[in-house]
């Protein structure tokens, strides 16, 4: 034993005892419940925000932090506690800004719980540091936001691994969030490579992803109105998918349900489409060409859409809209893309709509229409 310890340094002998705690102490304690920034969606913590360039991450994060600022709803759907906010607009100006809070507020007054700065100092030049006075000064907040991550941290020696830097970004900052029970949402880049796992898009080693509590990841298609949102976390019970719509005249995005089964809804929009502007009925094959969808999901759909009463199986492998669609006014209109009243079910961070599960299936969560003189909900 002696041996061992002679090769121990000096100051390592000399530290404090490591507590330890058993099973039992643990599952008797009574600690409190997570505190939700955004219910099921933002924790308190250090959590990602990450996106493509130019697809609206700092507008989604302004609309976040006049909600929380105001006591008002989130992302269109989510009632948010009421706390101070610090914004931290790194890659902004005053005049940018302005004209943004200007479209976001519509004629409302500014919070005064909303505090914004354009040139913090970044981790390494005290940064971190200046984060947690103002915390002290500010026991109220509830958000922070570092828009964006890169102006933020450490600038890059070149000395050390990408990991070991990128876990210095993030690691300071989990302590002071947990100290002040604050959410401190990174808004950060995704690389151009798409991937199955989200995650993995999000620019930089798995020091970062591995240093934070929670990961948004904004996916959206250049010139489209919707997007989706990839929710995980620690505090995260189930990795959630949603679709998200943005609306450009209010700059506002909001949850308009499940993303699988929306885009299963934009698929049955697109199947319709292309029935209404066809003059005669059309095979799976042409179908799918035209929709530029897969041959089979295709046909499987094309099987549920008839069951719903959608589409008219003519035989012979033809397909058709039904009598009552074929002189529709407008078949491009025949599913509606209103957002259904969305709300959270229970603490698994899951959607669905308003009215809760009926006749024994999973509710939709996602906008629905009924298609003319038809009782069916279109999914």
């Amino acid at each position: 034993m002696s041996l061992r310890l002679g090769s121990v340094p000096e100051e390592f002998r000399k530290a404090p005892k490591p507590k330890t705690f058993t099973a039992a102490d643990l599952m008797a304690e009574a600690l409190p419940e997570v505190r939700w920034i955004v219910p099921h969606i933002l924790p308190e913590g250090v959590t990602f925000l990450a996106g493509k360039p130019k697809l609206g991450k700092s507008w989604m994060v302004l609309g976040l932090s006049l909600a929380v600022a105001t006591g008002g709803v989130a992302l269109g759907t989510n009632a948010v506690e009421r706390g101070e906010v610090l914004y931290l607009a790194l890659e902004d100006n005053r005049r940018r800004l302005q004209k943004r809070f200007g479209l976001l507020l519509a004629g409302r007054g500014a919070p005064e719980g909303l505090y914004l700065n354009l040139d913090w100092p970044r981790a390494d030049d005290g940064g971190v540091g200046a984060l947690d006075t103002w915390l002290d000064e500010h026991p109220d907040c509830r958000l922070v936001v570092i828009d964006t991550l890169a102006r933020f941290k450490s600038r890059a020696t070149g000395k050390r691994t990408q990991y070991d830097e990128d876990r210095d970004a993030v690691d300071p900052l989990g302590p002071v969030a947990a100290e002040h029970g604050v959410g401190i949402l990174l808004v950060h880049h995704l690389r151009e490579t798409e991937s199955d796992d989200p995650l993995d898009m999000i620019t930089g080693s798995v020091g970062l992803t591995g240093g934070v509590d929670g990961a948004l990841v904004l996916k959206r298609r250049r010139g489209r109105a919707d997007a989706f949102l990839h929710v995980d976390g620690r505090d995260i019970e189930t990795p959630t998918e949603l679709a998200l719509k943005f609306d450009p005249d209010a700059a506002i995005w909001s949850i308009v349900g499940d993303a699988e089964e929306y885009r299963l809804s934009e698929s049955r929009q697109s199947i319709l489409r292309v029935l209404g502007n066809a003059d005669e009925p059309l095979s799976p094959k042409d179908i799918a060409e035209m929709a530029e969808a897969k041959y089979g999901a295709t046909r499987e759909l094309l099987s549920q859409m008839v069951k719903d009463g959608q589409v008219k199986n003519l035989g012979r492998g033809a397909y058709a809209l039904p009598e009552n669609l074929q002189n529709s006014a407008d078949n491009t209109d025949i599913l509606t893309t209103q957002p259904s009243n969305v709300s959270l079910s229970g603490s698994s961070g899951h959607f669905r709509n308003g009215h809760g599960d009926q006749g024994g299936k999973r509710s939709s969560g996602y906008p629905s229409g009924r298609l003319p003189g038809e009782g069916k909900e279109c999914r």
